[in-house]
């Protein structure tokens, strides 16, 4: 039985668009080392405490990892040293503190539907806001290699002919 050439390649790039659609999460692991890697190559400043601490806002970047922000939005890089499991499911963090002060190592935060897990903190580094930006930008899913060549294709690269598409996400 003979197939189809038409059939073919229209199966072929049905595979690929469903394929390329899906995009690979990033791992604890390799968020961890995005992480550590820009603290590290930005010079990023560790401090021990945060002083006059009011809470303000959060961002989630995994299960050890967040953005928290005190007034006048100055936002702060911690890393947990357990994993926060409800974290990433969160409307809303509580923070378990002595006084005004945040502390690394003693002092911890929670999720309000999993208040007996305290998740301790182990580390505090000072941000900017465009560093802020940047690390939550590192978390994000990376494109797959199917999804990257099939944009290729889109833009004409490769020597493909060039369709239009539009990204409905």
């Amino acid at each position: 039985m003979k197939l189809n050439t038409t059939f073919v390649i229209t199966v072929i790039m049905a595979l690929v668009l469903v394929n390329g659609c899906s995009t690979h999460r990033l791992t604890e692991q390799q968020r961890a080392e995005l992480y550590s890697d820009y603290l590290n190559n930005n010079k990023v400043e560790e401090v021990e405490r945060v002083t006059s601490f009011r809470f303000h806002g959060w961002r989630e970047l995994g299960k050890k990892h967040l953005i928290v922000s005190k007034s006048m939005n100055r936002p702060y890089f911690l890393t947990l040293k357990n994993n926060c499991i409800e974290l990433g499911f969160s409307q809303s963090i509580g923070i378990n503190r002595s006084g005004s002060t945040l502390h690394a190592k003693f002092d911890s935060i929670f999720v309000p539907s999993f208040p007996e897990q305290r998740c301790f903190i182990k580390s505090i580094h000072k941000l900017t806001r465009e560093q802020a930006d940047a690390i939550s930008d590192l978390g994000k899913e990376k494109e797959g290699p199917v999804e990257e060549k099939l944009n290729k294709v889109i833009e004409g690269e490769g020597g493909q002919p060039s369709t239009e598409a539009s990204n409905a996400d």
